[in-house]
């Protein structure tokens, strides 16, 4: 006997079934981009793609960064189902997981993900960071569409940065904090309270810049930078290096390149699991922003305002950072947008039936 169950919680959802063995396909509305995939190759027609066309206009920004390859465009996500399945119909035969691109949709035999099975095909895709060319800079961390990349950093400390020597004559200072208000490492502290009066060098926080030293109007202060004067001959290099690593949360990774693209050291590498074009129909588009909101690689966007009031006639597309999903020629009101995949690579099947679906996605 074969014994149906399902449970969802918001918008995700795990269907299982117990027989010989136990089948799970398990969906994060989260991490699914509404591409469509699962529900064009499902082939028993149990899968449904969520009505994501009618959704309202999120809050767009756009910007260019000054790089010739940046057009990134910040958004809000869009929150809805993105995909339902048919209990009743669906075989859990593992199309859907297998040919899902993000892993949004995952199916288990007795608790192991189809992907860990050799039988099974997956995409050959990977997003690395070289932690020996990494800078840590953190603009892989700003660019992801996904917020897939945290770069955690450890900074060096500023007095192992420079070197010199600060003090007060307290008899001879007023106590004015003119000198506080002007350190730019806010490392004074002065008290004008008459008969509390006191002034406080933080030199932890003293960079020894010599401002306090040239605006102190009765020059009580006394102060030398060794590293500006003298070189920095005693500094130690390894304490000035900035310490940490780069994490990329894979689950949520779309391979869609920005990390690769704005990377100042060449230190990513992400391969795609999709070849192909995107072509944007600039005659049909209505500039409605639907293919900007959803796109999960900000690959489209509208061109930076001429001024309050004009209108945006076009929307540009960064094909370099496009993964071919899909995904907005799906939500597009106009059939304006056609993306072909002309290539995937994924892992070798043996199996006619999944062959024959990995050929159906190339279009």
């Amino acid at each position: 006997m074969i014994k149906n169950t399902k449970e969802i919680k918001g918008k995700d959802f795990d269907v299982t079934r117990s027989a010989d063995e136990v089948r799970n396909l398990s969906f994060k509305n989260h991490i699914c981009i509404g591409c469509g995939i699962c529900e064009s190759t499902c082939p028993v027609g149990a899968i449904d793609l969520g009505d994501v066309a009618t959704n309202a206009r999120a809050k767009v920004d756009v910007y260019f960064s000054g790089h010739d390859k940046i057009a990134q465009n910040i958004n809000e996500p869009v929150d809805l189902q993105k995909v339902n399945v048919n209990e009743d119909k669906c075989v859990l035969c593992g199309m859907c997981s297998g040919l899902c691109p993000v892993d949004a949709l995952v199916l288990t035999i007795d608790g192991v993900p189809i992907a860990e099975i050799d039988e099974y095909p997956s995409y050959n895709v990977y997003t690395i960071i070289d932690d020996d060319k990494c800078l840590l800079c953190q603009k892989c961390q700003n660019a992801c569409p996904r917020e897939a990349i945290t770069i955690k950093r450890q900074l060096p400390n500023r007095v192992d940065l420079v070197t010199g020597e600060i003090e007060v004559n307290e008899e001879e200072c007023i106590n004015c904090g003119v000198c506080s208000e002007l350190c730019p490492a806010e490392a004074i502290v002065v008290d004008p309270t008459t008969g509390q009066e006191s002034i406080v060098i933080d030199k932890d926080k003293c960079v020894y810049c010599l401002v306090c030293k040239k605006v102190c109007p009765v020059n009580a202060i006394k102060a030398v930078c060794r590293s500006c004067s003298y070189g920095e001959y005693d500094l130690d290099p390894e304490l000035a290096k900035v310490k940490g690593s780069a994490i990329i949360e894979d689950a949520l990774c779309v391979r869609c390149g920005w990390c690769e693209g704005v990377c100042p050291a060449d230190a990513v590498e992400v391969k795609k699991p999709f070849e192909g074009t995107l072509v944007v129909d600039q005659d049909k588009c209505g500039t409605c922003g639907a293919c900007v909101d959803l796109c999960p690689c900000n690959a489209l966007a509208f061109p930076i305002s001429e001024g309050p009031g004009s209108r945006m006639e076009h929307v540009i597309a960064s094909e370099e950072y496009c993964i071919k999903c899909g995904a907005c020629a799906n939500i597009c009101p106009n059939e304006a947008i056609t993306v072909t995949r002309t290539a995937i690579d994924n892992t070798p099947i043996n199996s006619i039936t999944w062959n024959k679906a990995f050929d159906a996605l190339k279009n």
